[in-house]
């Protein structure tokens, strides 16, 4: 069954998807922990795929790069799994060159609050960023 999101969740999964991209939160496995469901699986934009074990660990003691996201659409997938898609550009300092992707997510509701269950990153041709979106 697939049914249109509504704009209160949507809007709530990408509060969530950014609160991803927090410096406090990637350094702190807690948070981090929270946000990710335990059967949590990512294919990073460079093709490596990571689980909630790589990630609690490795994420913490990363710098943290400079990170934008726009065009977020979304779907319900099922009842309780939500799909958020949108652009992302990132680069690792202020002088570095902007990677540009396509993101995908998918959130799990589960004990009363939805963790990031699933997330993609493919690299795409460079777009316009919208610095106020």
């Amino acid at each position: 069954m697939q049914s249109k999101i509504t704009a209160q969740l949507l809007t709530h999964l990408i509060e969530l998807e950014r609160q991803l991209l927090e410096p406090e939160i990637r350094s702190s496995v807690e948070a981090l922990s929270a946000l990710l469901d335990d059967e949590f699986y990512e294919i990073s934009a460079n093709g490596l795929a990571f689980n909630k074990h790589h990630v609690l660990t490795r994420l913490p003691k990363e710098r943290v790069p400079q990170f934008y996201n726009q065009q977020f659409t979304g779907r319900m997938v099922a009842e309780e799994v939500a799909q958020v898609s949108y652009r992302a550009a990132y680069r690792a300092s202020a002088r570095a060159e902007f990677h540009f992707s396509m993101r995908m997510s998918l959130w799990r509701f589960k004990e009363g609050r939805w963790q990031l269950y699933f997330h993609q990153g493919t690299p795409c041709p460079a777009f316009t960023l919208n610095l106020n979106d």
